[in-house]
């Protein structure tokens, strides 16, 4: 892993992909590791210069007190752009990371060729279920519980249809967990909880003027269809696709057609 210094933290980044590609960022989700894109870089590879970004708090990037936001984060992916010496970049974000894409292109507009959001939202204030959620999360995870950890991210996570239908991906997912040589601790939850907790760039989203993909499983419960179906009237020109029965996590429920709905966008909107 390569690392950038921002505020004194090391954060740290994964390269992929083809040299000579547009850069295309990648940034995962709430207590998520750069991991969580594995079933993406197969797709993006062979046409795109890939960086995945280990938010602060979790796997390669320092552990800071809690109490940063998503701008903060934000900034986290302007250092790696000004590292690489990247002008400009397509991002690609969930959930967590799509709001931090959301922080990203409203305050830097002119750095982005294109912005995909998956299982996102606007603000977390007008949504008492996901603030007991994350709340929730965070607990469980500093108690040290395993089973309650991976069970709660399971339920939130997939469809009953996906866990009824496929215990071998949702097993395959525990195992996953179960090895993780760097699983988040009680202090990376709790920050990452905080900048979850206070995200908020309602007033802000008409400052996005690039080509912006939204997508969301007709089926999640955390970030409901109803905050990707806002964005997409808030933010001029975007694309909402929705992934038809898939919950939360498309990335791993639904990744055939996630691929395809989001390839095809920054195909579109490639450069090079």
């Amino acid at each position: 892993m390569a690392h950038v210094t921002v505020d004194g933290l090391k954060v740290a980044y994964e390269r992929h992909g083809r040299s000579d590609g547009d850069a295309l960022v990648l940034v995962a989700g709430f207590g998520m590791d750069v991991s969580s894109w594995v079933e993406q870089l197969p797709a993006y590879g062979p046409w795109f210069r890939i960086y995945l970004l280990e938010l602060r708090g979790i796997g390669g990037s320092d552990v800071p007190e809690p109490g940063y936001t998503t701008r903060d984060l934000a900034r986290d992916v302007l250092a790696l752009c000004d590292a690489e010496d990247l002008e400009r970049i397509h991002f690609g974000g969930f959930s967590l990371g799509g709001a931090i894409g959301l922080e990203f292109a409203a305050a830097h507009p002119e750095r982005l060729h294109s912005l995909s959001l998956h299982s996102t939202w606007e603000a977390t204030d007008p949504y008492p279920h996901y603030k007991n959620w994350i709340e929730v999360r965070a607990r469980i995870i500093a108690a040290n519980d395993p089973v309650a950890n991976t069970g709660t991210r399971i339920v939130s996570f997939f469809s009953p249809e996906f866990i009824n239908r496929r215990q071998d991906r949702v097993q395959a997912f525990i195992d996953k967990a179960r090895t993780n040589p760097n699983p988040i601790t009680p202090e990376g939850i709790a920050g990452h909880a905080h900048a979850l907790l206070t995200h908020d760039v309602r007033e802000r989203l008409d400052a996005i003027r690039c080509p912006t993909l939204i997508t969301v499983g007709t089926n999640d419960r955390t970030t409901v269809p109803s905050c990707s179906r806002l964005l997409h009237e808030a933010i001029p020109g975007s694309e909402l696709i929705l992934v038809d029965g898939a919950g939360h996590c498309t990335l791993y429920e639904a990744p055939d057609e996630l691929n395809s709905i989001s390839l095809g966008f920054l195909m579109k909107h490639r450069c090079g």
